[in-house]
C-alpha cells in the first residue's frame, strides 16, 4: 500500500514537473498573403492551436483550413474547395524543434531557427525559418514568418488564374501561450 501511495505521489510530481514546461494557446494568428501585380489574396484565421514544451524546444500547432477569413467571400470558397480541399484535408500542420538556445529564463526576446515539418493539402515538406520568442513570467510571446510554394504541397493552381497567385505564398504567426493548466 505505501508502495502504491508512494508511486502515485511521483507520479503526479513528474507530471506536474512536465505540465510547467508546457505552453498553449488555442487562438494563434495564422495570415498568409499571396501577392501578385493582378490580385492580392489575404486570409487569417485566429484559431490555430499551438503548443511549445521549453524542456525539448518542440513546437507543434494545426489550425483548420476553413477557419481562415478572406476579403471576398468568394476567394474562401475557391481556397476550401478547389485548392487547399477543406473536406478531404481538413488541417494543415506542423511539428518542429526550436534548434536554437533560448534562455527561457531571460524576459528579452529572442530570435531562433526553427525546423520541422509542415503539412498542408496532405502533403509534408521539411521547413526553416527565424523566429522572435519572448519568454516571460506568466506567457511566452512568438512570431514567425515563412515562404512556402503551392507546388511543395501539391496544391494545383490552374493556369487561368497562375497570374493572380503568388509563387511564394508568405505565412505569418503570432502565438501568446500561457502555462498549460491540467
Amino acid at each position: 500500500m505505501n508502495k502504491f501511495i508512494l508511486l502515485a505521489f511521483f507520479s503526479c510530481l513528474f507530471f506536474t514537473a512536465g505540465a510547467q514546461a508546457l505552453f498553449i494557446t488555442k487562438d494563434a494568428k495564422i495570415n498568409f498573403n499571396s501577392s501578385t501585380p493582378v490580385e492580392d489574396i489575404v486570409a487569417e484565421s485566429n484559431q490555430a492551436t499551438t503548443v511549445l514544451d521549453i524542456e525539448k524546444n518542440v513546437l507543434k500547432f494545426s489550425v483548420l483550413t476553413t477557419s481562415f477569413k478572406f476579403r471576398r467571400a468568394l476567394m474562401e470558397e475557391h481556397f476550401n474547395e478547389n485548392y487547399m480541399e477543406s473536406p478531404k484535408f481538413p488541417k494543415a500542420s506542423f511539428n518542429g524543434k526550436i534548434v536554437s538556445a533560448v534562455d527561457w529564463k531571460s524576459e528579452k526576446p529572442a530570435s531562433v531557427d526553427v525546423q520541422g515539418t509542415l503539412t498542408m493539402h496532405g502533403t509534408s515538406s521539411e521547413v526553416t525559418f527565424k523566429a522572435t520568442i519572448t519568454p516571460g513570467k506568466s506567457k511566452i510571446t512568438a512570431s514567425a514568418e515563412l515562404k512556402v510554394t503551392p507546388e511543395a504541397f501539391n496544391i494545383p493552381i490552374p493556369s487561368a488564374v497562375r497570374d493572380k497567385i503568388a509563387k511564394e505564398v508568405t505565412i505569418k504567426i503570432d502565438a501568446v501561450y500561457a502555462p498549460y493548466q491540467q
